[in-house]
C-alpha cells in the first residue's frame, strides 16, 4: 500500500507539472499573438483615422480662404503631435508590424517602421539628421561636383561635422587608403540617396566618389534610424 500510494504522489506531481508547463506555453506564446492582433488593430484604426483627417483636409483647401470644417477625433493609443505642419501618430511596440526601418505610402499619409531619419539638401551641402531620445545627431557633408561634372577636391574638405549631445565634431576628419595621402586626392564627386528633403527614412546616405593616383573607389556615409554613430565604408575600389 505504501508503495502504491508514492506512486499515486508520483503521477499527482507529474501532472501537476505538465500542467504548469503546458500553462506557462500557452501564456508565452497566447498573450504575444494576443498584443500582435490587438496593435494590428489600433494601426487600422489609426490609419482610418488618418485618411479621414486627410480627406476633411483637402475637402476644406478646395473651398478656398477661410473654409472651415469639424470632424470627431478618437485615437486612445500611442502619441499624437503636430509637428512641422506634420500630423504625427507614434506608437512603440513589440509586435512585428512591419519590417524595421521600411515605410509605405497612402496618398499624403505615410506609414514607417523604425524610420527617423530626415534628410536636407542646400546649396552647398548634404544633412543627415535623426533623434535618439531627444539628442541629435547630424552630418553635415560639403557638396563636390556632380556625377557629370567632376571636380577636385581632398577627402578632408567632405565632412563638414557632426554634431551630437550638444557636441560638434569636424571638421578634422580625413580619408586616405593604405596611408596614402594622394589616395584621397583627385577628381570624383558627392552624392546624396535619397535626393532632396525628406523625412521618416530608415536610412540615408552619403556616396564621394574618388578618383586619385592610388585608385578609384566610393566613400560611403550612412546614417540608419535611431544610430548614435554614422557609419562609414569603403566600395568599389580599383587600383591603378
Amino acid at each position: 500500500m505504501k508503495c502504491k500510494k508514492g506512486q499515486i504522489w508520483i503521477s499527482v506531481i507529474i501532472y501537476t507539472l505538465v500542467a504548469l508547463l503546458a500553462l506557462l506555453l500557452i501564456l508565452n506564446t497566447g498573450i504575444p499573438i494576443l498584443t500582435e492582433m490587438k496593435d494590428r488593430s489600433t494601426l487600422s484604426k489609426v490609419r482610418d483615422v488618418m485618411i479621414e483627417i486627410d480627406k476633411h483636409l483637402t475637402e476644406v483647401a478646395n473651398q478656398g480662404d477661410g473654409s472651415q470644417a469639424a470632424m470627431a477625433l478618437e485615437i486612445r493609443e500611442g502619441e499624437v503631435r503636430l509637428v512641422n505642419n506634420e500630423f504625427i501618430w507614434e506608437i512603440e511596440t513589440k509586435s512585428k508590424l512591419m519590417s524595421p526601418r521600411t515605410s509605405t505610402t497612402l496618398g499624403n499619409i505615410l506609414i514607417s517602421s523604425n524610420a527617423n531619419v530626415r534628410t536636407y539638401e542646400t546649396d552647398d551641402a548634404y544633412l543627415m539628421n535623426n533623434t535618439i531620445k531627444n539628442n541629435s545627431l547630424t552630418v553635415k557633408i560639403n557638396k563636390k561636383g556632380s556625377e557629370t561634372n567632376w571636380v577636385y577636391y581632398d577627402t578632408s574638405q567632405l565632412i563638414q561635422y557632426v554634431y551630437f549631445k550638444e557636441n560638434t565634431m569636424g571638421p578634422s576628419f580625413k580619408f586616405n587608403l593604405n596611408n596614402n595621402d594622394t589616395s584621397g586626392q583627385g577628381y570624383g564627386y558627392t552624392k546624396m540617396i535619397p535626393a532632396g528633403n525628406n523625412s521618416n527614412l530608415g536610412r540615408a546616405k552619403v556616396i564621394a566618389h574618388m578618383n586619385s593616383s592610388f585608385g578609384e573607389y566610393d566613400i560611403e556615409f550612412t546614417l540608419e534610424s535611431y544610430a548614435d554613430f554614422l557609419i562609414v565604408k569603403i566600395k568599389n575600389f580599383r587600383p591603378k
